[in-house]
């Protein structure tokens, strides 16, 4: 399976001088844990929730431009890349979410969430056609 299949798309993006608690705020209300810092479509770093839990704990202005806690080194993967590579760069680098990338502009984001989702998905459909089977298997009996 592609990363492609599974990504969030668009990715959430913002500028850099956004306020920390701008960016917060576009996590609750888009129910996310990472925005994207762009600049001209440029990818300058990421946001996650991880570091606005950082920032409030080191006591940093809610005020300040996001681009003062983000992470500038940010982990990408490929859209056509298999999901397996996925799974090992989040083991890796012990992330939450990958920035994906198609043709060099950014894609997407996947998330360790939507890896589970997926899951659960396969999992549901998987004892879904064991019931229809049973069931099949009952009545031609």
């Amino acid at each position: 399976m592609k990363v492609k299949s599974l990504a969030s798309t668009p990715a959430v993006t913002a500028p850099p001088e956004t306020p920390i608690r701008e960016i917060a705020a576009i996590m609750v209300r888009r129910r996310i844990g990472l925005v994207v810092l762009t600049r001209s479509e440029e990818l300058v770093g990421v946001i996650s929730e991880r570091d606005i839990v950082r920032a409030v704990a080191q006591d940093i202005d809610m005020a300040k431009p996001a681009e003062t806690i983000a992470t500038r080194h940010v982990v990408t993967i490929d859209a056509e890349a298999d999901i397996k590579e996925a799974v090992a760069l989040f083991r890796r680098h012990n992330i939450r979410h990958l920035v994906v990338v198609n043709k060099g502009q950014i894609y997407g984001v996947l998330s360790i969430r939507d890896l589970v989702r997926e899951k659960e998905l396969l999992a549901g459909l998987e004892e879904y056609a064991t019931v229809q089977a049973d069931a099949l298997w009952i009545v031609g009996d």
